[in-house]
């Protein structure tokens, strides 16, 4: 089963204000682009088999906009119709084209091989890992009906979990005990978080940005599966509402 992450780079018309509503209109684009039936399917879905966001880069002053598919069939209905996306896209919602200067697959894998990766590697079990998760744009959970406003360890772990035993077609993490084990050995190290509400059509949904550094204690089968799950999360996205450009994340390993 594979995973991809396609990335797209545009010009940044001077006409154009960047906020967090620029995740909603390009999934608006990716809508248009793909088939309606699977688009049809795509809204009847819990979780979806992509993640998607855009974000400034004062480096390379150009817009960069990441699709990851998280199965073979969002690979084919998704990715492919992005890669023929043409040179110049109009933005209803901002009314202004925008220039596409280059199209770039810059993650090609499968969970088969991703597993194996850590799986197969020596763990020195003397000493902690450490785990720094960068979440790049707004991020928030739901429980209970009510917005979680802070990366909750407990929450953070079941939503990839959950993201991972729905499209790896793997059943290693499905056991009860996977849980149990990552929560035993796992534990906040530091976090430097602000909040940054997304707005979408006129709602104003609690969020966060910022770091958050995730300690796993000696175990080496707790560091394999989370160190694992910190690279899935790169294209998975975390929380809700990835599909419009939330809780896109950065991770980076430490003492692993």
């Amino acid at each position: 089963m594979c995973l991809k992450t396609l990335e797209i780079k545009f010009a940044l018309p001077s006409s154009i204000k960047l906020n967090q509503a620029i995740g909603s209109i390009m999934q608006g684009v990716l809508m248009e682009r793909i088939d309606h039936d699977y688009a049809t399917y795509l809204h009847q879905q819990n979780l979806r088999p992509y993640s998607q966001y855009i974000f400034f880069s004062k480096k390379q002053n150009c817009l960069i906009w990441r699709i990851s598919s998280l199965n073979d069939e969002a690979e084919n209905k998704i990715l492919t119709p992005l890669l023929d996306l043409p040179y110049s896209i109009y933005l209803r919602h901002k009314q202004v084209n925008i220039t596409t200067l280059s199209k770039e697959i810059i993650y090609n894998n499968t969970y088969e091989k991703l597993a194996q990766k850590y799986f197969s590697s020596i763990i020195n079990t003397d000493e902690k890992a450490f785990i720094d998760f960068k979440f790049i744009t707004s991020t928030t959970f739901k429980s209970q009906g009510k917005y979680i406003i802070f990366p909750d360890l407990h929450l953070l772990i079941t939503n990839l979990l959950n993201r991972w035993n729905t499209y790896s077609q793997t059943d290693f993490l499905n056991d009860k005990t996977v849980y149990s084990q990552l929560q035993k050995h796992l534990y906040v190290a530091d976090y430097k978080l602000n909040m940054r509400p997304f707005s979408l059509e006129g709602i104003r949904i609690p969020a966060f940005v910022g770091t958050y550094n995730i300690g796993i204690q000696p175990n080496p089968t707790a560091q394999k599966i989370f160190a694992m799950l910190s690279e899935f999360a790169m294209l998975s996205g975390i929380g809700i509402k990835t599909a419009i450009g939330m809780g896109a994340v950065q991770t980076q390993i430490k003492n692993l």
